[in-house]
């Protein structure tokens, strides 16, 4: 049987204010509420409990802020994107609200595996110099490898493949920031707060402690053989 024509939107939203705590099944359902609440034209799966077509780019750590989370939303019929992004404006909570809408081709790869590199911002407060910090996460990177503790699990992660750089900055007086890339794959993916705290303890920052950290994704791109990113809109 031919495939029903089927148009994908891609939306650029954001994930910030008090609603960047929600969990990603929270994030998920909140966004089902607004496109119902907008009238789109949606499309659903097949078999016996039929749910709205939307694929979402990898998930957001909870309590991380960003204007760069996507969605493809399949459509039963054209609707002109600026429609659609001004309805879904309407509709949705303003700390996840649309930024941009366009079409994509149908066939484009899952938007969660397509888009494998992303840029983090970590505001830290923290007595610790900016120097001390960078021998410290550059002792990390030579190991190749970080090991820590998620709920009662031991997790590795490659950081051969997942950390592709950072930076490290003095900001105003008790905070850093931190820029980190990292890339994600079949294999897995790196949390740059993690990073960060692995990194605090190491000896090179002895007795020193991460007061707090808040953590905003940058970007998210697609990285083609060549190194080039090509971005998501």
């Amino acid at each position: 049987m031919e495939e029903p024509t089927r148009f994908v939107l891609r939306v650029n939203y954001k994930k910030t204010g008090r609603l960047r705590h929600l969990g990603h099944l929270d994030l998920l359902r909140a966004q089902e509420r607004s496109i119902r609440r907008a009238s789109l034209p949606f499309c659903l799966t097949q078999g016996y409990s039929p749910r709205m077509k939307c694929a979402y780019s990898a998930a957001l750590p909870v309590g991380a802020a960003s204007e760069h989370e996507y969605f493809d939303l399949s459509l039963s019929s054209y609707l002109e994107p600026e429609e659609a992004l001004a309805r879904l404006q309407r509709s949705t909570p303003q700390d996840l609200a649309p930024i941009a809408a366009a079409y994509v081709d149908p066939h484009s790869p899952a938007l969660g595996a397509w888009l494998d590199r992303s840029r983090w911002q970590l505001d830290l407060a923290t007595q610790a110099s900016a120097h001390a910090l960078a021998e410290a996460l550059t002792a990390l990177a030579e190991k190749g490898q970080l090991t820590y503790l998620r709920g009662r699990k031991e997790k590795k992660v490659d950081l051969t493949s997942t950390l592709v750089g950072w930076t490290v900055e003095p900001r105003q007086p008790g905070w850093l920031r931190v820029v980190v890339d990292t890339r994600s794959s079949n294999e897995g993916a790196l949390r740059p707060e993690v990073l960060v705290r692995a990194a605090f303890d190491d000896a090179a920052l002895a007795g020193e402690t991460l007061e707090a950290c808040h953590v905003e994704r940058l970007g998210q791109w697609h990285e083609e053989k060549d190194g080039s990113l090509v971005k998501a809109l």
